[in-house]
Order: structure tokens, then sequence, then C-alpha cells
């Protein structure tokens, strides 16, 4: 992404969980930041992750700069350690186990490093983000209508994604086939901390994302204190600015919590208005 975009949270947050929650990531950071640096053999021999995952797992990271290469002194071989980034990961892993915990589907058959990296990668689904953005006001939408706000190919493409995130339990659809309306579920509603700290961690560590434009639309975004809540600024696409969308632009700020319980949509109806 080049260094003059105008970069939003939700942008920051897929960023962020592309470059860390491939399968295996947290084990392998987590036996890191246990042992210290080790030798990909030390690894390979000390945890349950398989040789040919090892590589690709230990690419991205190093890519994404959580983990760096440690020469060995009078040899050819080197270790793997943390970065700073690396070690800075622990408030965005402590969000995802704890939604996983919860919400995640699948949870039980999996051990807490692999559930976090599943938690994760559902924002590195495209488009995870801006779909959750535009279901939360407790509007059921129809495909066509989420692809008039959305920056999607087609409408079969749209689907499939809806479809995954509907398996994952992030949202849900009712009435039939040809015409299903999609909304928001408790689990979609709670996301708002794993957004919150990937976007935090790809704004601190990771150079090449830009900060938003202070005159962007997306300069509205803010994370709020304590509550585990994070408001951003819905993003729209150029095709779809109609009046009503314009003023929408300005004024709508999403509110996805964590906290026990769903989150009632008052907040939201408050900022926006009814949706038109």
């Amino acid at each position: 992404m080049p260094a003059t975009a105008n970069v939003t949270v939700l942008d920051r947050a897929q960023l962020a969980a592309e470059g860390i929650s491939t399968r295996w990531s947290t084990r392998l950071l987590r036996t890191l930041g246990s042992s210290g640096p080790l030798r990909k053999a030390e690894i390979a021999s000390s945890s349950p992750i398989p040789a040919g995952s090892l590589y690709k797992v230990t690419g991205l990271l190093e890519r994404a700069g959580a983990i760096t290469r440690l020469p060995i002194p009078g040899s050819r071989r080197y270790e793997l350690a943390l970065t700073d980034a690396g070690r800075a990961l622990d408030p965005v892993h402590a969000a995802a186990k704890s939604w996983a915990d919860r919400h995640l589907v699948g949870r039980a058959a999996l051990e807490a490093p692999e559930a976090i990296d599943d938690a994760l990668g559902l924002f590195a689904i495209p488009h995870t983000g801006a779909v959750l953005v535009e279901l939360v006001a407790g509007e059921s939408l129809t495909v066509p209508q989420l692809a008039q706000r959305l920056p999607v190919p087609n409408n079969g493409i749209l689907h499939h994604r809806l479809s995954v995130l509907a398996e994952q339990g992030l949202i849900s659809r009712s009435g039939s086939p040809r015409a299903y309306r999609w909304a928001i579920s408790e689990a979609g509603m709670h996301t708002g901390a794993m957004v919150r700290e990937l976007s935090g961690w790809a704004e601190r560590y990771l150079p090449s994302i830009a900060h938003p434009d202070p005159a962007a639309r997306a300069s509205s975004a803010a994370l709020t204190s304590g509550t585990g809540a994070v408001v951003i600024a819905a993003p729209r696409p150029a095709a779809a600015r109609t009046d009503a969308a314009r003023l929408r632009r300005d004024t709508l700020r999403i509110h996805f919590s964590h906290a026990p319980g769903p989150q009632p949509p008052a907040l939201l109806q408050s900022a926006a208005g009814p949706r038109r």
C-alpha cells in the first residue's frame, strides 16, 4: 500500500491480520516468547508445528516484522527471535482469545493458540470489517443493497463472503435463498476489541501503512478507552454516494463491543438518524 494512501481503522486491522493470523503463527510467537531465540530445528522438535508449515509461517511473520533472524557467531546458521513488534502482540492475542472463548465456531476442538489464529484470521478475509460496519446499525440488508455500499467486484463474490462470515457466526441470514437478508450477530457485535488491537498494532509497527489523512472521513475513527468498544467511520464506495449516503458519511459512527450481552443500536441511531 502506498505511503500516501488514506488508511482507515478497518484497513489497518485487515493488513495486520493478514500478516499474523496464519495457522501456527501464535504458536510460534509463544514458543519464541517463552524460550527465547531458537533455531528452526529446535522449534520443530519442541512444538507441534508441522515442518512444512513452519517455513511458511516463519516467512509471513518475518515480513510482518514480528520475528527476526539472529546470526549465530562462527556459523552460517541463525536463530529466530521475537522483535519488539512480536512482543507487542500480547494485547492482540488476549483480545482474540477472549472473543474466541465465547464466540468462535468450533472453539472446543482447538487449543488456545490455534483459536487465536482463527479468530484473527476472520479479519484477514477481505471486507469482513466493512460488512460488519454496514450491518451493525441493526438493519438487515440484501446482497444487492450491500453491493451498492461495498467495493466488491460482483454479487457472486459478495454472496460467498457473506456465506463464509455466516458459517463463522459473525452474521446471520433470513428469508428465502433468492432474497436472503443479512444481519449482524451478537458475535459480530463483540469483535471491537480485536479490531482496536489489530489496528493499533499495525499503526505502530507496520511502517508501510499510512496514517489516515486528517481531512479524510476516516479521520473520525476513534478508539474508546476502558469499554472495549471501537468507533469507526463507515466506508462508502464512490458509486454509492447518494444524497443520503453523503449525509451518513459524515455522521455515522459504528460501535462494536466485546462487553457481555448484546449491544443495542441506540447509539448508532442517535448518531446517524434513521437509515433510508
